[in-house]
Parts: structure tokens; C-alpha cells; sequence
């Protein structure tokens, strides 16, 4: 049985906008409070002390809202770890999968996180741990296309488009000039590569998106022992 999805107002429902998605109501991200970058800067922190990105998955399962900035946003829910099931059984889990609804109907960006202390280029080119998240993105998008029936009866609506998708990895300082000329060609794929900083500086300019004082925004993160977002 395919499962039903309750329309969010008589507007929505005109627009054939659903009020809750697997479960999970959309994200809201008009208003964000300062404390969600600065909570997701100490979780970056926390990871780099454990070489692991888990802290930071925990910390964005909790507020969703910080990888809203990562999609031109007009209706979004963001899934942690939602299984993409085959019938027969078992399926794939990327780290985020999220719905945009747009004029153009819902689409789909997936995320996968990488550890904070991992560089995406050593001396033998791209890493292992960015290869792997490459070849998973591969994985999610190949199976997407080809079981959407089976992912329309647990309430995942088809889309005509899968967006870009995003491996998250490194700090700033481990993405040098030379490195993001390598990091270019992954776009070809529809793949964006960013570093922790750049999507701590995308969620301090959704926070400041209503005082328009991103100065004051990336100064007040600046707390005792904080450091400093990269400009």
C-alpha cells in the first residue's frame, strides 16, 4: 500500500505540497537562531579532536536546519540516514537525503559527511575516504533512478531530477588553491566538494539572513577558545 501523505493547507493542497514526508514535517529555516552555526562550529571542533564525523552527524540529526543552506530552499525536509530499500531486501543509507519542493515538484540532494581531519588530496591524488564517498553518491543515484516504484510505497515521491550532491570534508586549510583545481572535476559529476568551513559560512549567512550584520554574526561565533571562520 502506497502511504498517504496529508496536505499541508488548502493552498498546498492545490499546489500538491505534503505537510509531513516519511514521517517528518518540512524544515523550518526562516528564522535561525545564531546558536546553529556556533553549535555546528563546537561539533566540527569535537570531531576534529575524535578524527571522525560523527559528532557532526549527531549535531545536524538534532538541527536539521544546518544543511538547509546546502539547496535554494522553498519547501525542505531533511532525512539522516533514511534507507533506500530494494525489494528483496536490504538497500543503501546515505549520511542526508534532502527533499526540495519546487515549482518543478520535489527534488532530491544527497549529502555524505566525511571526517573533519581527512584532506581530499594527498601526494597519490584524490583520497580513499572521497573516492569512497564518490562511488556511494554513485551508488544512491543509480538505485534512485532505477527503484522508484519501491521508494514511492514508503512515501518518497518521484522526482524528475536528482540535484547536486555533496561530500562534506576537511577544513579550509586542507583545501589549497591546487587541490580545488583537482576538486573542480567532481562537479562534472554533479558532485560539489566543500570544506566544514564553507558550510559553517553558508549557515551563518542563513542565521544573518534578517539582521543583514554577517560581521557581527561571524564575530559573535568568535567566543573564548573559538576559532575563527575562514573569510
Amino acid at each position: 500500500m502506497k502511504r498517504s501523505v496529508p496536505p499541508a493547507s488548502p493552498l498546498a493542497a492545490m499546489l500538491g505540497l505534503p505537510s509531513t514526508m516519511l514521517g517528518l514535517k518540512p524544515v523550518e529555516f526562516v528564522s535561525v537562531g545564531r546558536s546553529v552555526p556556533r553549535g555546528l562550529l563546537q561539533a566540527v571542533e569535537v570531531g576534529e579532536v575524535e578524527r571522525s564525523e560523527k559528532p557532526i552527524q549527531q549535531f545536524i540529526e538534532k538541527h536539521p536546519v544546518a544543511l538547509v543552506s546546502l539547496v535554494i530552499a522553498h519547501r525542505v525536509w531533511v532525512f539522516p540516514r533514511q534507507m533506500l530499500g530494494k525489494s528483496l531486501g536490504g538497500g543503501w543509507v546515505p549520511d542526508f537525503l534532502l527533499c526540495d519542493w519546487n515549482s518543478m515538484g520535489p527534488q532530491w540532494t544527497i549529502v555524505e559527511l566525511e571526517s573533519p581531519t581527512v584532506c581530499p588530496i594527498n601526494r597519490s591524488g584524490i583520497s580513499a575516504a572521497l573516492r569512497h564517498a564518490q562511488m556511494q553518491i554513485s551508488d544512491y543515484r543509480r538505485h534512485m533512478a532505477e527503484n522508484w516504484k519501491d521508494l514511492e510505497r514508503v512515501g518518497m515521491p518521484r522526482t524528475k531530477q536528482l540535484l547536486k550532491s555533496w561530500i562534506i570534508v576537511g577544513r579550509r586549510t586542507q583545501h589549497s588553491e591546487d587541490n580545488q583545481a583537482r576538486l573542480a572535476d567532481f562537479r562534472e559529476d554533479k558532485i560539489e566538494v566543500a570544506s566544514y568551513d564553507r558550510l559553517l559560512e553558508r549557515c551563518i549567512d542563513m542565521a544573518d539572513f534578517r539582521t543583514r550584520d554577517r560581521r557581527a554574526a561571524r564575530m559573535w561565533l568568535k567566543g573564548p577558545g573559538a576559532k575563527t571562520v575562514a573569510p
